[in-house]
């Protein structure tokens, strides 16, 4: 059997390579998709279009388990009865030892700190960068340097 020259295998390796890392375009839920909505356990959302990642956080009741991050990075903060609802009408509710505050949030387009990649953020009080779900966990993200990640269930 004859084997394959170098400049071949190294031709090969280039086109896997090129069609592996070739990003593919952002696309549109369709409407169908949004009156059919099932949460998932698990799906990365920093790189979805606004209204996939509309759809898995707005409308729903959260509560935040801990924070990590700060100045050295090894700063955690847990919480009790604490809760976020994102409003699809534009409202972040905070629920916090029995007291409702409500306060105006937005969504806005920004550049990543970390990877530099433009991602939709929440705007408001903070500026959070949508992570994903995570075997049910939300992982949200402070947008800013010396920030902190947060863990957030669903509750039901």
């Amino acid at each position: 059997m004859k084997l394959l020259n170098p400049a071949t295998y190294l031709l090969l390796i280039t086109v896997l390579f090129f069609f592996a890392c070739k990003s593919s375009k952002k696309t549109q839920s369709s409407a169908v998709a949004e009156e059919v909505f099932v949460p998932v356990s698990t799906i990365a959302l920093y790189d979805k279009p606004l209204d996939t990642i509309k759809k898995h956080i707005t409308g729903q009741r959260w509560q935040l388990l801990y924070s990590t991050g700060g100045i050295a990075g090894d700063q955690m903060n847990k919480f009790d009865n604490t809760f976020y609802t994102l409003t699809k009408s534009g409202k972040l509710i905070t629920e916090k030892d029995g007291k409702k505050e409500e306060a105006p949030y937005a969504w806005e387009e920004a550049r990543d700190i970390f990877t530099g990649n433009n991602i939709y953020v929440i705007t408001g009080i903070v500026q959070w960068k949508v992570q994903g779900i995570y075997n049910d966990t939300l992982r949200l993200s402070d947008n800013y340097v010396d920030g902190f990640d947060y863990a957030l269930v669903r509750t039901r």
